[in-house]
């Protein structure tokens, strides 16, 4: 019994004789007339020439190029056929981004999967419509082209449609240069701007490998390739499949014209127009290639405007292996790094901001910048520091979105690579002139701190109703911030970290916390941290009670449980509801005695704690701001805009997706 394949019930596409590879002269002409219309260099025009079908055609569409609306301005194009081995698949393709291996977390040549580092993205000089791509030598594209091609064959396979129907649609090509390090001469190839699935396929399907194809595929070459395949037509027994094959229907990508008074360079462009096929492509890229790739433009654009130096922008994007930042005078500290991208991605500087939002826009068209985007940027740049395959990257990656709260995005703090010891110090003083809030080192330590808290799974995200404390990673790390004890353990997470130990246990006085038969250090877990810093509202109630300030935190802890007990209340009178579904207490209302007298309860509650948040103000000599009334500085700031996350509400519904998953 045959097995019926997905194509069997298409007629496959009739095939007929394949046209003769063009002559040099009609190649010659043909990139002649591209150099004049298009200001294409030399090299650029000769490979587009030589990639097209027909020569004759490609000068007839150059004299009037489709023109492609992108953000920043307008793409030139011209349609023609292409022999499909002139044309070299991407070997950046955007699908493999979440899955690249960065110097900064594993050394280049210590495994097969990052024996080079990954090849950049392509660039342009803002004068010629042609891309350049910096590479070490032909090894270095062979493997990268390689990871590309596995990975595009497992997640986006055409082959089977290919084999039957042929490549339909066009494929978007660039003039390229592939410039070598070890002195090789320049390579130039048409190349696929939306890294091409198809490509990747026709190639695997004529069993070429694509950068052989480009080293080595000439004129004698292809003539002898297209005469096999036409004999074998010609005697009735050729090769179908291949001869479907070698010709796909291409764009010339020839020409960008940026908007009056626009900076968008042609490489921009380029990748504005790929990222408005992807919105609604068959298979979307995901949010973690499309960060990926966002958050690589915003590096190159805070560059390109003097933001970052080269160095700084290898450094955030993973470019650099650890002893390179260390030649560059940067940190190899995985956790100062990540406090470094939170600063530039939450920055107020008019500069960063424009940049970030140009960067964004020319690849997408949302129209605001919200900090829950900023979040998931600042996330793709940092996990850059984690190696391996690990089966938790895809929780680090969720949580890590979340470990940066509301305080970090608006308090005053700049990234620093101080010392730990240095910033815990600072820390603690400021946290003796401000109990409440501490100040920017106590910022700059959260954001230090998230890494190790959530890079080692200490700290997890909301776990969708299975635990009974729902706040983000970022809420529990502001709570952290705001006390001694906190602060101890923050900085312990830090330097545990760094010396590749198990994140240990500590007191306010920072010293390791011992288990109960004082045999071995304690060691920090989510439920440990999450009952040792409760949300505001929420007092730790001591073990055994012995001394008085021991006694009054356990009240303390008795009345917390009673306010959220009368949350619960009030939602619980609010939920009832009438006979026209709508609730009932706002339609009946609630006898007059009783809201009296619990109003009066209420109205006393509410003094009591007025003045017991301003004696604990004045003991420890916090002096209110000049412009705050004496009305500011004895409300307490709600739990919610204590410690918000990146941007909660809109997070709502990616928060409970994550949780059925």
């Amino acid at each position: 019994m045959s097995t019926k394949t997905r194509d069997d019930h298409v007629l496959p596409r009739p095939v007929d004789r394949l046209p003769d590879y063009a002559n040099a002269k009609a190649r010659t002409n043909a990139a002649a007339k591209l150099t004049d219309l298009f200001s294409l260099s030399e090299p650029a025009a000769r490979s587009f020439a030589n990639t097209a079908v027909d020569p004759a055609e490609l000068r007839k569409a150059a004299e009037s190029p489709e023109r492609i609306p992108v953000p920043g301005g307008t793409i030139l194009g011209i349609r023609a056929n292409a022999w499909s081995r002139c044309v070299m698949p991407d070997p950046r393709n955007p699908r493999i981004g979440p899955a690249r291996r960065h110097p900064f977390a594993i050394n280049p040549g210590s495994s097969e999967d990052c024996r080079f580092r990954p090849i950049p993205e392509p660039v342009s000089d803002g004068i010629r419509p042609e891309l350049s791509v910096e590479i070490e030598s032909r090894e270095h594209l062979t493997w990268a082209a390689d990871q590309a091609k596995r990975f595009v064959l497992e997640e986006n396979d055409w082959r089977e449609s290919i084999k039957s129907q042929g490549v339909m649609t066009e494929v978007w090509v660039t003039a390229t240069s592939y410039r070598h390090a070890d002195g090789s001469p320049d390579v130039w190839k048409a190349t696929t701007a939306e890294g091409s699935s198809r490509i990747t396929g026709v190639h695997d399907i004529l069993n070429e490998r694509s950068v052989d194809l480009a080293y080595d595929t000439g004129d004698r070459q292809m003539r002898g390739v297209v005469k096999r395949l036409n004999e074998g037509f010609d005697r009735g027994d050729g090769d179908s499949i291949s001869m479907r094959c070698e010709i796909v229907p291409a764009l010339f990508l020839v020409g960008f014209e940026p908007h009056h008074g626009g900076t968008e360079e042609f490489a921009t462009a380029v990748k504005s127009l790929v990222a408005l096929r992807h919105v609604d492509a068959p298979k979307p890229w995901g949010e973690g290639p499309e960060m990926e790739s966002l958050a690589d433009a915003a590096l190159d654009e805070l560059e390109r405007q003097g933001v970052l130096t080269p160095h700084r922008r290898q450094w955030m994007a993973g470019s650099l292996t650890r002893e390179e930042a260390q030649k560059a005078h940067l940190s190899p500290d995985p956790a100062v790094r990540a406090a470094a991208i939170v600063d530039v991605f939450n920055s107020d500087e008019a500069s960063t901001r424009a940049a970030i939002r140009l960067a964004v826009t020319a690849q997408s068209t949302r129209k605001r910048i919200s900090p829950k985007l900023l979040g998931q940027l600042a996330t793709a740049l940092i996990i850059r520091a984690l190696g391996g395959d690990s089966d938790h990257s895809d929780r680090i990656r969720r949580y890590m979105r979340h470990g940066f709260a509301k305080p970090l995005r608006e308090g005053a703090w700049v990234a620093t690579s101080r010392p730990t010891d240095e910033l815990v110090a600072e820390s603690l003083s400021e946290l003796r002139a401000d109990p409440e809030n501490g100040g920017p080192a106590t910022l700059e330590l959260a954001a230090r701190a998230a890494f190790p808290l959530i890079a080692t799974l200490k700290l997890w995200g909301d776990q969708g109703g299975r635990q009974a404390d729902r706040r983000t990673p970022g809420e529990v790390i502001d709570v952290m911030r705001r006390g001694p004890a906190g602060v101890q353990q923050l900085g312990q997470a830090l330097s545990d970290y760094a010396a590749g130990k198990s994140i240990r246990v500590v007191g306010a006085d920072g010293a390791v916390v011992m288990d109960d038969d004082g045999t071995q250090e304690q060691l920090v877990n989510d439920t440990f941290l999450r009952n040792a810093f409760p949300p505001p509202g929420t007092v730790k109630r001591p073990a055994s009670p012995q001394t008085a300030n021991e006694k009054l935190e356990a009240a303390l802890s008795d009345l917390g449980s009673v306010m959220k007990d009368l949350e619960t209340a009030i939602v619980a009178v609010k939920a009832v509801s009438g006979v026209d579904g709508s609730s009932l207490v706002d339609t009946d209302g609630v006898n007059s005695n009783h809201c009296a007298v619990w109003r009066q309860t209420l109205a006393e509650v509410e003094e009591d704690l007025v003045i017991w948040n301003r004696q604990f103000v004045r003991r420890r000599g916090v002096v209110p701001a000049e412009n705050e009334s004496e009305d500011s500085t004895n409300d307490v700031a709600g739990a919610d805009e204590l410690v918000e996350g990146w941007d909660a509400d809109a997070d709502a519904d990616a928060d409970a997706e994550e949780a059925a998953a």
